[in-house]
């Protein structure tokens, strides 16, 4: 029986990509595909969210005829190197990560697909742009993420006079934000709560409380906070960062465009100043959560992941891979970068701007 490998790096911290990878191997053994996530090392797992997910170290994959590998943008320039000879599809949740570590002399470049490439995944009409235009004669699909509503759902009784963040995001303009806001007398009586290094259930809870969450989405390719954030009933306000103009729309939340600190503080303060006695903002959060139930569904993203993947697996039903086994020597250097230098990277390209 064919089956599709889903490769993930072995880093234990909250990220939203980690854990739809996560899901996608659930959807698909449900529906009756093999599938299994691929950790570098033996016994690792992630568990910052529940999972009994199927999980095989990399050393133990043998590739046989009509599997498929997915591989994460992550590995960048490593992706037509870990397993040549495999048909594989890259699974981009963030297109401006496809290209990062490249330099400005072409004669540096080096490709990030190859001819095992059958298929680019992407997981939002921004990103299935972005990757497009960028790989014309590639195909692209696109799967419509959804939000668990078993996890994240409103309370059933008052929110909380709190703020929530995610504070490894965009930090150089969060600190700003809180400190004009301070200055300005806005946060009193209100109780800042950052996410940070926590469970999938404890981020739930603190969202599931709070009143207010500011969005610090940054060039990337969906957004999951902002999204989870509304779905618990939240007044969301901040950075839709480019993806988040999908979800983030008047009426639902209170997008603000990039670098726009100032309005985003007054719109913030605007809200902490209304909530509790104006019912526009009411709306505003059933909005929100009707939207996550109506467009964002769990099992529209199930029904897309199944058609995708499922599809592509098909279409390599007959295809002997030149190569069985993974080169694991790759994988041990293809990871996430650790906090510092995504902080560092991030501050680099804004001053480019």
């Amino acid at each position: 029986m064919s089956k599709v490998f889903f490769l993930c790096p072995d880093d234990n911290r909250p990220y939203g990509g980690v854990r739809v990878l996560y899901r996608c191997v659930d959807t698909l053994n449900v529906a009756g595909i093999s599938a299994t996530v691929v950790h570098r090392k033996v016994d690792f797992r992630c568990t910052w969210f529940e999972n009994k997910t199927s999980v095989t170290p990399a050393s133990e994959v043998r590739f046989t005829t009509g599997d498929l590998l997915v591989l994460p943008e992550w590995y960048r320039e490593s992706i037509p190197e870990i397993a040549p000879g495999v048909p594989h599809l890259v699974f981009n949740q963030n297109p401006h990560e496809t290209f990062t570590g490249s330099e400005i002399t072409k004669g540096s470049w080096k490709p990030v697909v190859s001819a095992d490439t059958v298929g680019i995944v992407a997981n939002s009409p921004y990103t299935f742009e972005y990757l497009s235009y960028s790989f014309p004669h590639i195909p692209i699909y696109r799967i419509t993420l959804g939000i668990d509503p078993g996890i994240f759902f409103p309370p059933e009784g008052e929110k909380e006079k709190s703020i929530a963040f995610m504070p490894r995001k965009r930090r150089r303009e969060l600190v700003q934000l809180l400190r004009v806001l301070d200055l300005r007398g806005a946060l009193g009586g209100w109780t800042l709560r950052a996410i940070d290094g926590m469970t999938e259930a404890e981020t739930a809870r603190i969202l599931r409380d709070s009143a207010v969450f500011l969005s610090l989405n940054d060039r990337e390719g969906f957004g999951l906070p902002p999204l989870e954030a509304m779905a618990s009933g939240c007044i969301v306000v901040g950075f839709h960062g480019g993806c988040g103009r999908l979800y983030m729309r008047p009426g639902t939340s209170l997008p603000i465009d990039d670098g726009e600190i100032i309005l985003f503080a007054r719109e913030v303060e605007s809200v902490l100043e209304r909530f509790g006695s104006d019912d526009g903002l009411d709306r505003m959060s059933q909005n929100a959560v009707e939207l996550v139930r109506s467009e964002f569904s769990i099992e529209s993203e199930a029904a897309d992941v199944v058609s995708v993947f499922g599809g592509v697996l098909e279409r390599v039903a007959l295809i002997e891979p030149k190569t069985r086994v993974l080169n694991s020597s790759l994988l041990k250097r293809s990871r996430f970068p650790p906090l510092k230098e995504m902080l560092a990277y991030a501050r680099m390209t804004r001053n480019q701007i």
